[in-house]
């Protein structure tokens, strides 16, 4: 496992493996999920909500609760489409299609990727390449490696220039790809 994250107690890992996150101390990452919880009721604004609702999902995908985070990406969504820019509604998006990847429900996750990979570029550089990240990981959970390739490469390459932290996701996830391609 590779860990990518800076809080000990909510140090995620990922599966070098299957590419999905987990978190290093399970009962931490609960613990954030009820303060989470706590945060999204008492948000100052729809922007603060949807900050917490965006992190909410993030967790109990990590944490295997994905009915709860299919529920929480949904309501990120229409948050995001009343309140947040076009930015926000793009990664709220880009998150529940992730769920839905990881629930094995591709024939949702392929329709919002392909609409999101359309749109990416128009969000600049870090969008992009998390766009990028997420339709390798969805098409590696489908087994079409060659695109998961191309995708962690473009990925890898933005975060790369861009001295990005994410970066070391994109190698491992490019380096699963290349194996499971196997040798050219």
């Amino acid at each position: 496992m590779t860990s990518f994250d800076d809080e000990p107690d909510l140090a995620m890992t990922y599966d070098p493996e299957t590419l999905h996150e987990h978190y290093a101390d399970e009962a931490a990452a609960r613990a954030r999920t009820d303060v989470l919880r706590g945060e999204i009721r008492s948000a100052p604004d729809e922007i603060g909500e949807l900050a917490a609702r965006g992190e909410l999902v993030e967790r109990l995908r990590g944490i295997g609760e994905l009915d709860d985070a299919l529920d929480e990406a949904n309501a990120a969504v229409d948050r995001a489409e009343i309140a947040g820019n076009a930015a926000q509604q793009h990664t709220a998006r880009l998150r529940l299609a992730q769920v839905h990847q990881w629930r094995g429900e591709f024939a949702e996750s392929n329709l919002l990727v392909t609409e999101l990979l359309a749109a990416a570029t128009s969000f600049g550089p870090v969008i992009e390449a998390f766009t990028r990240q997420q339709a390798g990981g969805n098409d590696y959970d489908q087994g079409h490696w060659a695109d998961a390739r191309e995708h962690f490469a473009r990925a890898l390459t933005i975060r790369d220039e861009l001295e990005l932290s994410e970066r070391e996701a994109s190698r491992v996830s490019l380096a699963a790809a290349e194996r499971r391609l196997g040798p050219a």
